[in-house]
């Protein structure tokens, strides 16, 4: 879904890269793409519409400076409306608990499995910690397969239950495993 959503973000600002200036035309036709993106990706139409609202309202408002290209500016401005959007600040990630545990959940084909593999990565070599990944799709091996070649490719060990189809069951028994583990 990420994926998706970035190569059409990227599509819409293919169309201000190489103008000279921003103009009122150029800003609504990235905006409406912008829009159409969002939507598409499953983000409700009226948090779509006033987020390039905003966008449009900032784009219109700022003067091009000479050592900065149109397309740049509106992909700043549309960053700085994204991180606004999300909280506007960054968050600690909070690894409490004995062993922490991190819930990833979401559509299927969103990328959870890569995901689950890129934050364990990231808990390994930057936060020094000893991350364990759990199998619990009980709807597709083949996430199971996923995540063990995944596993395998950062050094990360990969909990799972083949024959279990009860998630929770797999959930508690990864528990037992990680705090054995440690």
């Amino acid at each position: 879904m990420f994926n998706s959503l970035s190569e059409k973000l990227e599509a819409a600002f293919k169309n201000i890269k190489g103008q000279g200036r921003i103009s009122e035309l150029n800003i609504a036709t990235t905006v409406k793409d912008i829009r159409r993106a969002l939507v598409d990706a499953d983000v409700n139409y009226k948090i779509a519409k006033e987020f390039t609202d905003r966008i449009k309202e900032k784009a219109l408002g700022e003067k091009v400076l000479t050592a900065v290209s149109p397309g740049q500016l509106m992909v700043k401005i549309v960053q700085d409306e994204l991180t606004e959007l999300m909280g506007g600040t960054a968050s600690e990630f909070n690894l409490n608990g004995n062993p922490a545990i991190i819930l990833i959940a979401g559509l299927q084909g969103s990328g959870k499995t890569t995901f689950s593999g890129k934050l364990a990565n990231y808990l390994k070599t930057q936060k020094g910690k000893s991350p364990l990944l759990v199998a619990a799709d009980i709807y597709r091996p083949a996430a199971i397969d996923q995540l063990e070649v995944l596993g395998g490719q950062i050094g990360v060990d990969v909990y799972s239950e083949r024959e279990n189809k009860n998630a929770v069951s797999i959930a508690q028994n990864a528990i037992k495993e990680a705090k054995a583990k440690k």
